[in-house]
């Protein structure tokens, strides 16, 4: 049973997330969201208090996806080198191109729609983003630890940075560009990005 009702929640946020994509929230009903789901207005009460509610997990879910796209199974740990960790910059840049290609309601709704709804829901963005953030910082940490990053780099704040270069390659994307600009981008980018850490 428990699956079943796990299975449930994820079909309703996936519903929502795809209704709020293509509409908009403000423009999306719970009545909207339980059709696109296939279930009753009971149903989705049984999960949900209001469609307010479903916001948080559509948001929640949404980040985890992206960061889990961007970072997939790059480890903080993995470069022994600055050449690697160059090459781990390069290959997560690639990667946020190929998911805006691929999911671009998805990170249009998630990083420029949602921020905008209330307070509440850009707070909570700030906070999911912040993860991504900590993740750059893990990447610049073995570095210091390595000797292969300047010791008395601030992993946080370089960190914040990098997260920084990955929302402008998100909005650029988004924005639209040829394949020959995608990695002018993405060169200038981790030349940009390496040469700041080094």
């Amino acid at each position: 049973m428990r699956n079943r009702t796990a299975e449930r929640r994820v079909q309703l946020v996936r519903a929502a997330h795809h209704v709020f994509s293509s509409r908009g929230y403000r423009n999306t009903g719970v009545s909207d969201i339980v059709k696109e789901a296939g279930v009753s207005h009971g149903t989705f009460y049984n999960y949900f208090d209001n469609k307010r509610h479903i916001l948080d997990e559509v948001l929640d879910t949404g980040v985890d996806f992206i960061l889990d796209a961007v970072v997939a199974g790059d480890e903080p740990d993995d470069a022994s080198t600055a050449d690697e960790l160059a090459a781990q910059f390069r290959t997560i840049l690639t990667r946020v191109f190929d998911l805006v290609e691929r999911e671009p309601a998805l990170v249009q709704f998630i990083l420029l729609d949602a921020p905008a709804i209330d307070d509440e829901s850009l707070q909570r963005l700030l906070r999911l983003v912040r993860t991504f953030g900590a993740t750059a910082s893990a990447f610049l940490a073995n570095g210091v630890r390595r000797g292969f990053l300047q010791s008395d780099l601030d992993t946080e704040v370089a960190g914040e940075g990098l997260l920084s270069l990955i929302i402008s390659a998100i909005l650029t994307g988004v924005r639209g560009v040829t394949p020959a600009e995608r990695e002018r981008v993405i060169e200038s980018f981790v030349g940009f990005a390496m040469h700041g850490v080094r």
